[in-house]
């Protein structure tokens, strides 16, 4: 009858046209993920519904109750497998070693971003976040110390300074209620500012790794091929400061590779981050004995 009301059914997301390509990569990429997740949702439930035709209340790029299977957790073990694969050919193919670290490092930007746009942050996220991060950077000291024997001890140094602080720090976290090492309320302003300001614990954080990505490739002939016209005198005295291993790959006569410069625009970012890790340790050592004390109370 005329006037009379049809009800249509609303097509499934996944059947909708696609619309005009984004301007940036970074929105067609989000985009991909939902016509995923839309197919995801019909293979479940059939037309984006539950078996009763009700829609889902929890899709695959929201809060579901899989947390193992949440979009930045993914990306985590892609990361963990990633790093693993790079320290696996570490000896054999430098190029894809580096290649394969980089990606590693790239996913340790993109989990954090896409639990916040998705909403699926989770515990055992933050806590693979940081493991990850804290062997990724092992593997690479301890790389570093079977190409160069003069660096075993300053390795052994560095990851019992960045294990030491981060675990204190985490279980202070804990302590205090905080949700990751990340979130805390730190007695020092200059760990505060480090985990607040993400520019600034990005360039820490990235010197640190350029620092040593360079010190590991530098120990290949075909990496150090590439040279600056920068005269020889002029670096000339470094190497006396420096292991006879290390100081022949950074310094020769044929002039300074570009590694070497490399390694060195990093030298600062890298004390500042082993500063913040050992006033990280002392600040969260202080909490867990003022704890102490108030329990005793």
């Amino acid at each position: 009858a005329r006037g009379a009301s049809i009800a249509v059914s609303s097509p499934h997301p996944l059947l909708l046209p696609r619309s005009a390509p984004a301007a940036s990569p970074f929105r067609i990429f989000p985009s991909f993920l939902h016509r995923v997740g839309a197919w995801y949702e019909m293979a479940r439930g059939g037309g984006g519904g539950g078996g009763d035709g009700k829609p889902n209340p929890a899709g695959f790029f929201s809060r579901h109750q899989n947390i193992f299977l949440y979009v930045p957790n993914l990306i985590g073990y892609a990361r963990l497998a990633a790093v693993i694969y790079s320290f696996a050919i570490a000896f054999v193919d430098p190029l894809r070693c580096l290649a394969f670290y980089f990606l590693s490092f790239a996913c340790d930007e993109l989990d954090g971003r896409f639990a916040r746009m998705l909403g699926q942050t989770s515990t055992l996220g933050a806590v693979l976040d940081m493991v990850t991060d804290r062997l990724a950077t092992t593997g690479l000291l301890l790389i570093l110390a079977a190409q160069h024997s003069q660096l075993v001890l300053p390795a052994i140094l560095l990851i019992f300074l960045d294990i030491f602080s981060h675990w204190f720090q985490m279980y202070t976290s804990m302590l205090l209620g905080a949700a990751s090492h990340k979130d805390t309320g730190s007695r020092s302003w200059l760990v505060s500012f480090y985990y607040s300001n993400r520019i600034f614990m990005g360039f820490c954080c990235v010197c640190c790794e350029v620092l040593y990505l360079s010190a590991y490739a530098l120990a290949f002939p075909s990496m150090r091929a590439f040279r600056t016209p920068v005269p020889f005198e002029l670096a000339e005295p470094f190497p006396h400061y420096l292991p006879d291993g290390l100081a022949d790959a950074l310094f020769s006569s044929a002039g300074v590779p570009y590694l070497s410069v490399l390694l060195f625009a990093a030298v600062p970012g890298f004390l500042v981050k082993q500063l913040c890790n050992w006033v990280q340790l002392r600040a969260a050592a202080i909490s867990l004995v003022e704890y102490d004390l108030k329990r005793m109370k």
